[in-house]
Parts: structure tokens; sequence; C-alpha cells
């Protein structure tokens, strides 16, 4: 996919603009998670003990999932995206598959429970693991930092990047 104006590659998303979409992002399915438990509590909750609680667990999963896939494959662009003027496309510059959404999706969520497993870990008292836990996270940072193309693991596996879009020229507000 070659930039319009330039003809030349679209600029790669570095990591700050990165962080700050997955900022946004985070809030925007929070928003939609606290929809779906609102939507469960009306039928009288359900606590780790429920009986139909790893279905909860199952939907939630599955709620993020499809918010993130809607506008990954409708477009690459969820309004966090536009804001930080940010795309997803697949390797080759087209339109993103639902497999490789669950894909990106999947293996993001891993990068995040090992963050959280850290914090946990160094919470515990564990440091010496807790240190190595996030010596690897730092290590996937410092590859994205270098990486010619700012690709993090999920891209990679995924066969998705993030390209920069250019400034927004409809005059906005």
């Amino acid at each position: 996919m070659n930039d319009s104006t330039t003809g030349s590659q679209p600029a790669p998303v570095g990591l700050l603009r990165r962080l700050g979409c997955m900022a946004y992002d985070g809030i925007m399915v929070l928003a939609v998670l606290l929809l779906v438990t609102l939507g469960v509590s009306i039928f009288g909750g359900i606590t780790p003990e429920h009986p139909w609680y790893p279905a909860y667990v199952l939907l939630v999963g599955l709620s993020a999932f499809l918010y993130y896939g809607w506008f990954w494959t409708h477009g690459g662009i969820s309004l966090p995206m536009q804001t930080w003027r940010v795309r997803l496309v697949s390797r080759s510059g087209g339109a993103v598959t639902w497999l490789q959404s669950l894909s990106r999706f999947t293996v993001a969520l891993a990068q995040w429970v090992l963050v959280l497993w850290g914090i946990r870990l160094w919470n515990t008292g564990q440091v010496p693991m807790a240190a190595g836990v996030g010596a690897v996270v730092l290590a996937g940072l410092v590859w994205t930092v270098l990486h010619p193309q700012k690709l993090m693991l999920h891209d990679l596996l995924s066969g998705t990047r993030l390209i920069r879009l250019g400034p927004d020229r409809s005059g906005g507000i």
C-alpha cells in the first residue's frame, strides 16, 4: 500500500503513538465489557463460584475480540486509531482477515498476560522472577523500537502492521 500523496511506503507507527492508541482503545473496550457485564448482572450476576462463570469469562473474551476484530476487518481503524492517525493493514498493505485478527488478538492478549504476571510476581515478593519477566517485556519493546517497520510480536505472528496515516485535511472543528 503506497501513500497516494508521495508514492512511498506509509510510515510505520512508533512505540509512543502505539501505546497512546492502546490506552485509548483500552478505555473503549472497557466500556464494551462494562456493558456486557451490566447485561449479565441484570439476570442476577455471576460470581467465580457460579456454574455459568466460565461461560461469562468466554463471553467477555469474545466481546473484546469482536470489538477489535470488527474494526480491524472493516477498514482497519477504530475510533482511537482514527484519533491517533493509525490504520491496521495486512503485511502486503491490504485488508486484515478475521483469522489475522484472531491471531493478533490472541498474541497481544498473551503479551498483556505476561505483563500482568510480572506485576503479580513483583507484588508477591518474587522479585527475581518478576525481573526476568520484565526483561522479556523490555526486550520486546526494544525490538519494536529497533525494527525498521516498528513491528511488535503480534504484528509479526499475525501478518499485520500498523501504518501512520497522513494529516487529517477535512478541516475538522
